[in-house]
């Protein structure tokens, strides 16, 4: 490209070696090929994100680190079914000078941990929002139908239970329930010792119903899924 743009350079009389490239013919250049995580995220729209955003305020916290860096580090670690900040970092950042088509950069998983803090959720949630709208009826009617969520509750019982199993934090019983996400009444409820993870009872659930259980703890939902599958 170097070559092409000097041949077609002007030069500056008295001096031989100096060239004006005020005018610079178009010439053959290299074709851009979007990635696939590229293509996975062309369903959001950056314009209604941003507009999402600035509803949010979602950047007033994390300028270096915008809301749009943070959606497509999240993606790209569920895709990658990562589970830690430093694997997030080092995944993230072994192909980051492929990145410039996604519109990040680097990151560091110090500024993720102070982003996953900081930033209001309602900027992935209305995200998600905007993403369930595109979808055809079938597939909102669908996936409506797949998903319950499970959630936990602790028990204490203190020391004069000695029967009661100690989990690390409290002494006592656990009680888990699962639930339609627009139900009034739970679809089922268990007692457990506290050393029962709410896992093992999403498996239970999973193979009755074989539907799609939410654990409401970070990235359990998507291992269970998987692991049933």
């Amino acid at each position: 490209m170097i070559h092409y743009a000097a041949a077609h350079a002007r030069q500056i009389q008295g001096e031989p070696d100096t060239f004006w490239l005020s005018r610079l013919r178009k010439g053959p250049g290299m074709r851009c090929v979007n990635s696939i995580f590229g293509e996975l995220l062309k369903p959001i729209d950056r314009r209604q994100f941003r507009g999402i955003v600035e509803k949010h305020d979602g950047d007033a916290y994390d300028k270096s680190f915008k809301s749009w860096d943070h959606l497509v580090t999240l993606v790209g670690t569920q895709l990658g079914q990562v589970m830690s900040l430093r694997a997030v970092e080092g995944a993230f950042n072994a192909n980051c000078h492929q990145h410039y088509h996604l519109g990040v950069g680097r990151v560091a998983r110090s500024t993720l941990s102070d982003a996953n803090a900081r930033r209001p959720v309602g900027v992935f949630a209305e995200t998600f929002a905007m993403l369930a709208e595109k979808a055809d009826r079938h597939t909102r009617v669908e996936g409506a139908e797949m998903v319950r969520l499970i959630d936990s509750s602790p028990v204490p019982l203190g020391k004069m239970c000695k029967w009661a199993e100690w989990n690390g934090r409290i002494r006592g019983m656990k009680m888990h329930t699962v639930y339609e996400p627009d139900g009034k009444c739970p679809r089922c409820v268990e007692i457990t010792p506290a050393t029962v993870n709410d896992v093992e009872i999403g498996r239970q659930n999973r193979t009755r119903s074989r539907r799609d259980l939410r654990v409401r703890q970070g990235l359990l939902p998507f291992r269970l899924v998987e692991e049933d599958q």
